[in-house]
């Protein structure tokens, strides 16, 4: 064997292809797998360099042929001679023992998989490099539906990201039930390679991340890449696209299906378009309007002027709004409400006009009906003296008819603009609670107002309206009717007030029917059942004489049924029994009731009970008595004795009363006392009595030489015992006039201080002593005080009856007010000068009735 036959037997015992290569790359020798690789045989390379795009693609430069350490690991891409290229992993060795610089290269075919593989990568690289700024989303998956490519269109479009997505089957992108059947289509694909998406575009639902579902077109292509079939998908989002169309088709029905009519014309004026409901109210087909002109509808009834006015507007590029008269193809006449705007392109520039009517002819012609009928009504409630109104939704008057001049007395037009309520009464808003009110939005009848005339006085009516509302359902406003019932609200009144004056009337009220038989009651007050006991049932029904007993007077009976008989009323007052059997003295009144022909109804009884009026009239009369015994022991005329003159006034609050004052002559002497006992009863009128008698035994027991202060001891001693069984007691001021040497002495027991009058001076003075009432301490004692009087001094004493009288703003007369009458009538004897100052507590009183006993007596030394 020769050496050339050995060295290509031991090449050919590789599996790898070697190439024997010299310094610059030429081909000396290769074996059989090399040229298996690269399809040429030994013959037809042999000579020829190796690197190169005809055989070995990026292997290396011829520089590196020269180095010491060739590079090793790498891969390059064969050309075969058939013009496929196959990739292999290459080694670069030189050879050391070979006489000449030698190389040996060895290639070995790459594994499918890792061929697959670079291939992969590689369009990964480019696809990514090609689509990853579009928006659309591009995804690159393998047979099994595992994902390899995931583009950034795709991150934004489904919301995974990259690392999220690569390596994981794309179903993931897939809403029910398309993700679940997604692996069977693909293994359906790949045993039938039946395409049903691929290489066709479609819509589809995609699933983001956040689990939402959208409409995307969805393109799928279909590569190999080194054996390796892989599907690349474009996905386009539609939403938007979905929604707009939608929005179109809602907007296209609307408009089709609408009641309205549509109409769109160019610029021109040619009409582009139709929809079934203008042609339906033209009368024209939709071919028949389509390239004509709107004029053709025009019914020469609308005015010119009306037409300029719509151009103006619309040329201008604003929106006409406006009821205009059509004329329909059979030449009838049609009212519509038109609204014509300019449509305009995405520039602002104006394109269309969008005309757009509705038949208002319907409501036109109820309109003018309604409107000729409102004209009757109102003239006929003019004559009727009614007054029609009509008020916007917040209650302002916006018409008023002519009868408010009769109602109210002022003009229409004044009241126009006014709201309701500012006419009402201010303190009779009551009667308007039910009056309208615009939120209310519900018709009243019959709410009773009450008005305030232009001349002041009050006016009630019944006032009835109802809402008006638009055809939106919303408040435009209100209209109704008043009408005048001032005289029947006022007689109404007056049966009100008759029936609760009646009701609550004290006497009772019983009102029978004369024409039935034993007169029944048909009607009785409560007042009459608190009076006789007897129930509001079971008195109706029965006659009165169920108050009758064994002691009710027989003539005062028989004085009823003479008058009855007589058809004339009487009054009797008789002994009546209650349901108890307590027996009642009853004042009866009974007059009868006649009918518009005098015919007798019924009969009205009143009953009041007065058995307290008569046991009061008893002990008036006693206390009369009493009365005028206690003034018959008062001194009634002035005394004059003593180098004095003296004259005293009582004045009881009740019948009898409990004030006093005597002046008698004493051995020479004028003695006078005023006293107060407490109470106004009989038993302080009496003890005044006992009083008066035992203060005139005690004044002349010591023929007067005992001076004031003992006599009062000596009464105080004698009337403690009685005066505290009684619970009463004395307030008493009493004085004595000597006249020998013009000496007056005095004391007081807790009464009033004396008013003093010197002659010579314009005020007067009090004169006052220490001493407590009388019956309040046994062996009390008493100040004796005493002072020298002049001609003319005058001396006034008085109980706190005079002090405590009262005006009708409850301010007291007082004692200072008392000094001031005394001394404006201090010029007067006794007498008159007691009845000035009475005549100026009654001023001051202004006719009310005092509440207290009265007494005063004045003394003027002479």
């Amino acid at each position: 064997m020769s050496e050339a036959d050995l060295a290509h037997a031991i090449l050919d015992a590789e599996d790898d292809a070697l190439f024997l290569l010299d310094a610059s790359g030429v081909i000396s020798a290769m074996n059989r797998s090399a040229e298996r690789l690269t399809g040429y045989c030994e013959a037809e390379l042999v000579g020829r360099r190796l690197p190169g795009r005809n055989i070995v693609e990026n292997i290396f430069d011829e520089p590196m042929f020269a180095t010491s350490e060739p590079p090793e690991g790498l891969h390059v891409r064969v050309r075969r001679k058939d013009g496929t290229a196959v990739d292999a992993d290459y080694a670069m060795r030189p050879l050391a023992a070979a006489a000449r610089s030698m190389n040996i290269l060895r290639l070995r075919p790459r594994s499918h998989e890792q061929a697959s593989e670079s291939a992969l990568d590689d369009t990964i690289k480019k696809l990514a490099a090609i689509f990853g700024g579009m928006s659309d989303g591009l995804v690159l998956i393998d047979e099994i539906g595992v994902m390899r490519l995931f583009s950034a269109g795709a991150e934004r479009l489904f919301g995974y990201s990259a690392s999220e997505a690569v390596g994981a089957n794309v179903k993931m992108l897939m809403p029910s039930p398309f993700r679940e059947a997604h692996d069977a289509y693909l293994r359906a694909y790949r045993e039938t390679g039946v395409k049903k998406i691929i290489g066709i575009g479609r819509e589809v639902a995609g699933q983001r991340k956040d689990g939402s579902v959208f409409p995307m077109y969805l393109s799928i292509g279909e590569i190999w890449l080194s054996g390796e079939r892989y599907f690349v998908g474009m996905t386009h989002d539609l939403t938007r696209l979905k929604m707009a169309e939608e929005r179109l088709l809602t907007v296209s029905a609307a408009m089709d299906q609408s009641p309205v009519g549509f109409l769109i014309a160019d610029k021109a004026g040619q009409i582009q378009y139709v929809n079934s409901a203008f042609a339906r109210l033209t009368g024209y087909a939709a071919e028949e309007l389509l390239g004509e002109n709107p004029r053709l509808l025009q019914s020469k009834k609308t005015q010119r002027e009306q037409y300029r006015r719509l151009w103006d507007t619309i040329r201008q590029g604003r929106e006409w709004r406006g009821e205009i008269q059509d004329r329909r193809k059979d030449g009838s006449l049609y009212w519509a409400l038109e609204m014509i705007t300019p449509l305009r392109d995405a520039s602002g520039r104006v394109t269309h006009y969008l005309a757009i009517q509705q038949d208002i002819t319907e409501q036109k012609r109820d309109k003018e009906a309604l409107a000729e009928s409102e004209e009757r009504f109102r003239k006929v409630a003019e004559m009727a003296g009614e007054w029609l109104w009509e008020q916007d939704a917040q209650g302002h008057y916006t018409y008023s008819s002519g009868a408010v001049r009769n109602i109210l007395g002022v003009q229409p037009e004044e009241i126009v603009g006014k709201t309701y309520s500012s006419l009402f009464v201010p303190d009779c808003t009551l009667l308007s609670d039910a009056a309208p009110r615009p939120q209310a939005n519900a018709e009243f009848h019959r709410v009773v107002n009450c008005y305030r005339r232009k001349d002041g006085r009050r006016v009630f009516t019944e006032s009835s309206g109802a809402p008006i509302f638009d055809n939106k359902g919303r408040l435009i406003k209100w209209r109704g009717v008043d009408r005048d019932i001032t005289a029947e609200k006022e007689y109404e009144d007056r049966l009100r007030v008759r029936d609760r004056a009646i009701e609550s009337l004290h006497v009772g009220i019983a009102i029978s029917d004369a024409r039935a038989a034993g007169h029944p009651n048909i009607y009785v007050n409560p007042a009459l059942s608190r009076i006789t006991g007897y129930s509001r049932q079971e008195l109706l029904g029965h006659s009165m004489n169920l108050l009758q007993g064994p002691e009710t007077d027989p003539e005062a009976l028989r004085e009823i049924k003479r008058a009855l008989a007589r058809g004339e009323g009487c009054e009797v007052t008789l002994k009546n029994y209650r349901k108890n059997g307590e027996a009642f003295w009853n004042e009866l009144v009974i007059s009868p009731v006649r009918d518009g022909n005098g015919v007798i109804t019924h009969y009205v009884d009143i009953h009041t009970d007065v058995t307290e009026r008569r046991r009061a009239e008893e002990s008036r009369r006693e206390l009369e008595i009493a009365k005028q015994i206690q003034l018959s022991l008062l001194p009634d005329t002035p005394l004059c004795a003593a180098g004095a003159m003296i004259f005293g006034v009582c004045k009881p609050a009740t019948h009898v009363g409990g004030d006093y004052f005597d002046y008698f002559e004493n051995a020479g002497s004028l003695d006078a006392a005023i006293a107060d006992v407490s109470g106004h009863s009989v038993g302080a009128a009496l003890m005044m009595t006992v009083v008066r008698s035992m203060l005139r035994a005690e004044a002349r027991k010591a023929d007067g030489r005992s001076n004031p202060a003992a006599v009062l001891r000596e009464l105080n001693d004698l009337l403690y015992g009685d005066l505290t069984q009684a619970e009463l007691f004395i307030t008493m001021f009493y004085c004595r006039y000597e006249p020998a040497n013009r000496l007056l002495r005095y004391a007081n027991g807790g009464h009033n201080p004396a008013l003093l009058l010197r002659s010579h001076e314009s005020r007067c003075r009090h004169l006052d002593g220490d001493g407590l009432v009388l019956g309040v301490k046994s062996a009390a004692e008493f100040e004796d005080c005493s002072l020298v009087l002049q001609t003319g001094d005058k001396l006034l004493l008085y109980t706190d009856g005079v002090t405590e009288s009262q005006s009708p703003a409850g301010e007291f007369y007082g004692v200072e007010r008392l000094c001031s009458a005394f001394e404006a009538n201090g010029h007067l004897s006794p007498q008159p000068l007691v009845h000035g100052i009475l005549e100026d507590m009654r001023r001051f009183r202004e006719r009310i009735p005092a509440s207290d006993d009265i007494a005063m007596v004045a003394m003027q030394i002479i």
